[in-house]
C-alpha cells in the first residue's frame, strides 16, 4: 500500500489546503504543487518565506527537473521527496543545491483490524454539521484552518468534557481507498486520559463508512518519537525526505 498511500496523502493534503486557505494545486508530471496564497515562514536550516510547496513521488532526476521548471531560477520553495531508496534519491536533490531539513515517516494501517476503545468519562464526540459545530472545532490549536465553510471530503471531529472543547481530529477524503488522519490534537492538561482513543475511532469509523479499506497520517517529529500511533497498529509505510534549497538560487 506504500505507493497509494503516499498518492492518497498528497492528494488529499491538497484538497484540504485548496478548500481551507484557497491554495492553487498543479500538477506537473509526478510532482503536486501546492501554491498558498500568504507566503510561509521556513525557519530552519535557514530562514526564508516561500509560497510553493511541492510533493514528489517520482524518481528523482526527474521530479528535480518538474520541480526546477514550476519553480523558476530564484523562487523559494520547499520538497517533500517520497521515495523506497529514499537514502540513495534524495542524494540527487543535495548533489543539486538542496539540503535536508529532515526525515520523516507516513504511517498506515489496514481498517480491517480493530483495536481497544476504552470509554472516557463525561467525554462526548461530536461531528462537526454546520457553522457553530466548525467553530467550536477551530477553537482548539491545530494545522487545519477551517474556518466556517464544510466541504464534503473534509469531516471534522471533536470531543467534550463538561462544555469544553478538549480535542480534535480530521479525516479527509477525496476518493480512492486511503483516508488520511490529519490535525489530532488534545488540550494539554486532558491528555492521557483517552481521549485521543475516542477522536481517533471516530474518525476510522468514519472512513470505513465511506468505503476506505486503508488510513494513513503523518505526525510531526516529537508526536513520532513517542511512538503515539503505534499503539493502534500504525506503521511507516513510506520514508519521506523535506528539503529546501541550500540558498537563494541564482544568488552570487
Amino acid at each position: 500500500m506504500e505507493y497509494e498511500s503516499v498518492k492518497s496523502f498528497i492528494r488529499s493534503l491538497a484538497h484540504r489546503e485548496k478548500c481551507e486557505v484557497s491554495a492553487s494545486v498543479m500538477a506537473h508530471g509526478s510532482t503536486t504543487e501546492i501554491k498558498y496564497r500568504l507566503p510561509i515562514t521556513w525557519p530552519w536550516p535557514r530562514q526564508f518565506d516561500y509560497t510553493s510547496e511541492f510533493f514528489c513521488a517520482g524518481s528523482a532526476c526527474g521530479a528535480l527537473i518538474e520541480v526546477n521548471t514550476a519553480s523558476g531560477a530564484t523562487g523559494e520553495h520547499v520538497v517533500n521527496y517520497f521515495s523506497p531508496d529514499l537514502l540513495h534519491e534524495s542524494k540527487r536533490f543535495i548533489e543539486a543545491g538542496y539540503v535536508e531539513a529532515w526525515v520523516s515517516a507516513l504511517l498506515g494501517r489496514s481498517l480491517g483490524t480493530g483495536w481497544s476503545r476504552p470509554t472516557v468519562a463525561d467525554a462526548y464526540i461530536h461531528e462537526v454539521v454546520d457553522a457553530n459545530g466548525m467553530e467550536r472545532y477551530a477553537s482548539l490549536l491545530g494545522i487545519s484552518n477551517p474556518g466556517t465553510a464544510r466541504d464534503p471530503f473534509i469531516h471534522n471531529f471533536f470531543a467534550t468534557v463538561g462544555s469544553e472543547v478538549v480535542a480534535k481530529g480530521q479525516l479527509v477524503f477525496p476518493g480512492g481507498t486511503v483516508a488520511y488522519v490529519s490535525d489530532m490534537f488534545t488540550e494539554p492538561a486532558h491528555r492521557k486520559s483517552g481521549l485521543c482513543n475516542l477522536i481517533m475511532g471516530a474518525l476510522e469509523h468514519k472512513a470505513r463508512t465511506l468505503g476506505a479499506t486503508h488510513a494513513c497520517l503523518a505526525p510531526g517529529l516529537e508526536v513520532a518519537s513517542f511512538g503515539l500511533y503505534q499503539k493502534y497498529g500504525y506503521e511507516p509505510v513510506a520514508s519521506r525526505s523535506v528539503l529546501i534549497p541550500r540558498a537563494v538560487r541564482g544568488a552570487a
